[in-house]
């Protein structure tokens, strides 16, 4: 189950949020051990919080996709969306693992059902496309249809564009 707190090791919530202000002004040095400490005890935010910086090399950080790929990993083992989505990225474009079209559409759609807007997207995207699935444009707009209606924007687009064909 999504921990997202998590008393053992000393974690509380201020940790990561000084991990977390860390990392926006740049100090990603000071970020990492606090976001690790925080991981090894559970806390499935500051797995993702990893593997996001490793993901995109933020705050000094190197840009490592084996890394990212590792912490969202757990973070989606965790029951996290976000590491679920971010899954489904880095299997779509070859992140720390070859790609993979279905484990691809796999992790998005554990995410969408999850309730990530993004991830109804990428769905959307995947029916669409044929990535992963079969094609399927009615499949493709009911999803952009439930990512729209959470406010994402590139899905209400694409919706429009799809029903004005």
């Amino acid at each position: 189950m999504y921990n997202e707190t998590n008393t053992s090791q000393g974690a509380t919530m201020d940790d990561f949020d000084k991990a977390d202000a860390y990392l926006d002004a740049g100090e990603g040095a000071k970020a990492m051990p606090i976001f690790h400490r925080l991981a090894e005890g559970g806390r499935v935010s500051a797995m993702h919080s990893i593997a996001h910086t490793h993901l995109y090399g933020i705050a000094g950080i190197k840009q490592d996709y084996d890394a990212a790929f590792h912490w969202f990993t757990r973070a989606a083992a965790g029951g996290c969306p976000q590491g679920m989505y971010h899954l489904g990225m880095c299997n779509a474009k070859g992140y720390g693992t070859p790609v993979n079209p279905a484990k691809s559409f796999e992790w998005y759609k554990k995410s969408a059902d999850r309730a990530d807007e993004d991830a109804m997207y990428e769905v959307g995207q995947c029916y669409e496309r044929g990535f992963g699935v079969a094609q399927d444009t009615a499949k493709a707009k009911e999803w952009y249809r439930k990512a729209a209606s959470n406010g994402q924007q590139q899905a209400a687009e694409r919706l429009g564009g799809l029903e004005n064909q």
